[in-house]
């Protein structure tokens, strides 16, 4: 997969694309305007959700709302899948490196019968916060609030999500429908950011329970020499 990632130089302040092709991050870009190559400090995390959300804008800049709609909603549920991937793999105490091919199905088989997003947005928002997706979600209704225009309250937000952006990306794969609207792609786009947010600030709070524990158990050991 092409994209392209917007940098901005340390030196100049020079705004540019940088091409990117696959999912290997160049450690070094070149300004056009300067010449200066900076080291590049990519996010920590899944290098394709990037990838894909960068794309996603593109193409709705570039009038494809199609492609914007269903990239979109891969990057999120690209994202979904590694998160919980990942949080099983630390939960069962196998370092990357030594996960065999067999804990990788238990894991994926466990994913797949999740069948609907809402099933899976509950799941892993339960693997990650200890709560239901909504209740999290509307604790932390600053990230996702500015997205969801003309969001009914007296719904779940899983209901919303699915209604405006799953159900937009299974009638384009589904049923061939293409003939969406530039405002149909932006909300796809803004729901998918707002939700990668989110997405985050769960995998934030997992990584906070994880390091008070640590903290916890170093205490006792100390307390107890």
């Amino acid at each position: 997969m092409k994209s392209s990632i917007p940098i901005v130089c340390p030196a100049c302040s020079e705004k540019f694309a940088l091409e990117i092709s696959g999912s290997n991050l160049p450690k070094y870009s070149q300004c056009p305007k300067c010449g200066t190559q900076p080291y590049n400090f990519w996010p920590l995390g899944n290098v394709v959700t990037l990838l894909l959300m960068e794309r996603a804008k593109q193409e709705l800049a570039n009038g494809d709302v199609t492609i914007a709609i269903l990239l979109s909603a891969i990057a999120v549920e690209g994202e979904m899948a590694y998160l919980f991937f990942k949080w099983k793999g630390i939960d069962s105490g196998k370092l990357l490196a030594n996960q065999t091919p067999q804990d990788r199905k238990v894991w994926e088989v466990e994913w797949a019968k999740l069948r609907s997003i809402r099933k899976r947005l509950d799941v892993l928002s339960g693997l990650l916060t200890a709560m239901p997706f909504n209740e999290f979600a509307c604790l932390r209704n600053e990230i996702l609030k500015p997205a969801l225009t003309g969001y009914d309250w007296s719904t779940t937000i899983q209901t919303f999500l699915q209604e405006q952006l799953f159900n937009k990306r299974n009638e384009i794969a589904h049923y061939g429908r293409i003939d969406f609207s530039k405002a149909d792609g932006e909300q796809s786009v803004s729901l998918a950011l707002a939700l990668l947010k989110l997405l985050r600030s769960m995998d934030d709070k997992r990584i906070h329970v994880m390091d008070e524990g640590h903290k916890k158990a170093r205490e006792s050991s100390s307390s107890e020499i």
